[in-house]
């Protein structure tokens, strides 16, 4: 499924939501976004600290 697929997908979800589910919906995904980067920056801090870097 290429990017247009899930933009589509994502369209056609949320035209039955209301504007408090889509801004909820958006908030959750700012805070998987938060979570996922935290876990990329340490994965990363662990690695330079193990290679010495």
């Amino acid at each position: 499924m290429g990017m247009f697929d899930n933009l589509k997908v994502a369209q056609n979800m949320m035209k039955n939501m209301s504007p408090k589910e889509i801004m909820e919906l958006m908030e959750t995904a700012k805070n998987q976004k938060t979570m996922m980067e935290d876990m990329v920056r340490k994965i990363v801090q662990e690695e330079l600290d193990k290679r010495g870097l």
